[in-house]
């Protein structure tokens, strides 16, 4: 099989020596096939003697699961090697959803996908690490073929690195996509290298239970800085954003809408009232879920996920009724594309190309948005015909709600989407074009928030995060004093560390590993002093 451009296929490199796998994996199946030798014999061996002892029904079982196991092991053809933070539900119906649309297209009819999900123990910040220190070891490829989510910080830093390869669309796609900008936010790169595959939101999730348990029935968060509410100390879910992107765009966003000192302040007080900090973006929403938190800032399909959970529960009778809200900051609101690209080397290009086609064409963009249609999508076009409802809806998840917001306007026209067959309801693009006081959709500066990423996520890990203890005992012996008299101590607690451009200053130093070091542990010398004196200060005051 052979490319557009009459070039090979990359994953085409195959013979009948290895099994239909790649070249480079040959010795692997070649020990794997004497092992099975091996054990055929075994299996031989071991029957012989059961007869011998009249032992034959179980000889036969022992045939019966061997023939099983034999026949049980899929005969792909193709691999697909991908690095994601995206979970497990997404994951699920991207496979089944692109085999089924890739057995549609011309020369892959008969393509079986084997899909490879390289995990790494974290979130879109491992996978930053992880990918510079294989490309520095490896210039030429680290053996991945698509980086998905995370954001779109990541993608202008690594194409900027020359770690991804350029990957046209066809014309269909770009024309069904429309603009590449939103609101003056870049929805794809002009030069062909990232896609946004979904939008993306924050808002403020919150549990109406636990605001009541906690003695604050009749108040509802409306702003971020509602999250630093002295009343909220102790309720408040937060993460870490050196081992997450969302919770860092969290933190960025904020610095972006409120300014440097104000931001950071909102920061600090945020840390203040921090529970605790959890190492993933699905942790932080996952507290309110359970009632251990009564609000958190996250990423729109965590909470919007969990909500339709809930109103599964209900339907079902499991729950009385929905106590899980989702609000949007009116004027503090963000859309940044989550996206897709080819890494450079990538061992399965023309594979890794048809995959972003699908995820970005109409069929795919369903699968994100829409909620499920479950059975067997063959066997009921077979049996339903032009009943079936994924005639209409070919890319309609079978399983799970995505929740997540479509990159392609058209889906959300309620004509040809009506909200039934939606998961989600929030319409970006007309979020985009409010223009009403206080209703303007702020635009995100990617490439301000990418020049300062790991100094900002050192900063924040020193003084709030690795000083948490501190803080918050800081925080409790001032709650303690009377308004009045805490003021100026409240003000000294949460001064930020450093200006910003005292930050960017300090740039090229954390980027050398020991002087990193030395600037972190000074940074935390520092907030240990401030935050034992002001907590001594105010015991002093009581």
């Amino acid at each position: 099989m052979r490319s557009a451009s009459g070039e090979p296929r990359p994953e085409n490199r195959w013979c009948a020596a290895n099994d239909g796998r790649p070249r480079q994996y040959a010795w692997m199946f070649n020990i794997r096939h004497r092992i099975s030798w091996l054990a055929f014999v075994t299996v031989c061996e071991h029957t012989l003697v059961l007869c011998r002892a009249g032992l034959w029904r179980i000889m036969l079982l022992l045939l019966a699961g061997l023939a099983f196991g034999c026949a049980a092991r899929p005969d792909f053809t193709h691999m697909l090697i991908f690095i994601s933070p995206h979970r497990d539900e997404i994951r699920y119906e991207a496979e089944r959803g692109f085999s089924r649309w890739l057995g549609q297209q011309p020369g892959w009819e008969h393509a079986r996908v084997q899909f490879v999900w390289r995990d790494i123990g974290g979130g879109t910040s491992q996978i930053i690490r992880y990918l510079d220190a294989h490309y520095q070891a490896h210039p030429d490829g680290c053996g991945i073929d698509i980086l998905w989510g995370g954001g779109t910080d990541i993608y202008l830093d690594l194409k900027h690195k020359g770690f991804l390869q350029h990957c046209p669309l066809p014309a269909e796609v770009l024309d069904f996509l429309g603009p590449g900008e939103l609101a003056g936010i870049e929805l794809r790169d002009p030069d062909g290298y990232w896609y946004g595959c979904m939008l993306t939101t924050l808002g403020i999730f919150y549990h109406e239970g636990v605001l009541e348990r906690i003695g604050l029935g009749d108040w509802r968060p409306q702003r971020w800085w509602d999250l630093t509410d002295p009343r909220l100390a102790g309720h408040v879910s937060a993460g870490d954003p050196r081992f997450s992107g969302s919770v860092h765009l969290l933190y960025e966003w904020i610095l972006q809408v409120y300014g440097w000192p104000r931001g950071m302040e909102l920061l600090l007080r945020l840390g203040a009232n921090a529970r605790a900090f959890g190492r993933s973006s699905d942790s932080v929403s996952r507290d309110v879920v359970i009632g251990k938190a009564a609000c958190a800032g996250t990423l729109d399909f965590y909470a919007l996920t969990a909500m339709a959970r809930e109103q599964e529960q209900v339907r079902r009778g499991w729950a009385d009724s929905t106590r899980l809200r989702l609000v949007f900051p009116a004027g503090e609101t963000i859309l940044n594309p989550d996206s897709i690209a080819i890494l450079k080397g990538a061992p399965h290009y023309d594979l890794a190309r048809m995959f972003i086609i699908w995820s970005l064409s109409e069929v795919g963009q369903q699968t994100w948005m829409l909620e499920p249609i479950p059975g067997d999508p063959v066997a009921d076009s077979d049996r339903l015909g032009s009943e079936n409802p994924r005639q209409r809806y070919p890319g309609a998840p079978l399983r799970y709600r995505i929740c997540r917001l479509s990159i392609a306007e058209k889906l959300y026209n309620p004509a040809t989407y009506p909200p039934e067959v939606r998961s989600i309801h929030i319409n970006p693009f007309a979020l985009a074009r409010q223009t009403g006081p206080g209703q303007e959709l702020r635009r995100y500066d990617n490439r301000l928030a990418e020049s300062r990423r790991r100094a900002l996520d050192d900063l924040v890990g020193a003084w709030i995060l690795d000083s948490h203890a501190e803080l918050r005992a800081a925080w409790d012996a001032l709650r303690a004093l009377p308004p009045p008299e805490r003021l100026e101590l409240e003000q000294q607690l949460f001064a930020p560390p450093c200006s910003e451009s005292e930050l960017f200053a300090l740039r090229s130093q954390l980027a050398d590993p020991r002087r990193r070091i030395d600037i972190i542990a000074n940074w935390l010398r520092q907030a240990h002093e401030r935050y034992r004196s002001l907590r001594s200060a105010a015991t002093r005051q009581m």
